[in-house]
């Protein structure tokens, strides 16, 4: 019995699944240190006056802030600080799933390699929008503002911060594979239309 196209590469996609995301887990380490290198100077510059640094603990990162607490309760010369703790992992769940349709698709070393670079790069951007829009989300959507220094934003930007974490965390991560392999392998998808219209008449 042949296996039509369509369910072969399914299956190929499905034997790819579990390679990539031991790969996806087991880097999660320099992936977030890349990241980080990234999204600290990022916040920094944008909020010197709030955010001091990130801190890494393994594929964990923790946004420190400065907050606002009354004198008595700081001691002399120490800074009240606020760690913010964010997982990047959420934000690049869908990395394997680009890889397994990378290499489950037609091998060519140059594209493959390529459309891999592509998939790392812009779920590394990805981590680097969530890491922002989370931390910032905590911050001016979830705190007080006496606690950051009284920094009040827009109510247009709040609705900015709100609408960029829930599209990092729920569309991003999800559509960015899938467009990526559509981009790049429209003539190879295009062999999957026989097949479908066949189904379509049964």
């Amino acid at each position: 019995m042949q296996i039509n196209p369509l369910t072969a590469f399914i299956i190929k996609v499905f034997l790819c699944l579990p390679l990539c995301y031991w790969g996806w887990y087991y880097f999660a380490d320099l992936t977030t240190w890349i990241v980080i290198s990234v999204a600290e100077p990022l916040l920094q510059s944008v909020f010197p006056k709030l955010i001091i640094g990130i801190e890494q603990s393994g594929s964990l990162v923790e946004v420190i802030a400065e907050v606002t607490v009354p004198a008595q309760n700081t001691p002399r010369g120490m800074v009240a600080e606020l760690p913010i703790p964010v997982n990047p992992l959420i934000y690049s769940y869908g990395l394997p799933l680009g890889l397994a349709l990378t290499l489950a698709s037609p091998f060519s070393f140059f594209r493959t390699l390529g459309v891999i670079f592509i998939n790392l790069f812009l779920f590394l951007l990805i981590q680097v929008w969530g890491i922002g829009f989370e931390s910032t989300k905590v911050l001016f959507l979830q705190m007080s503002p006496e606690l950051i220094g009284n920094i009040r934003l827009p109510s247009w930007q709040m609705d900015c911060i709100a609408l960029g974490y829930q599209f990092g965390v729920l569309i991003l991560p999800a559509v960015t594979p899938v467009i990526i392999w559509v981009v790049f392998y429209q003539s190879f998808i295009v062999r999957f239309t026989p097949v479908l219209l066949r189904k379509n008449r049964l």
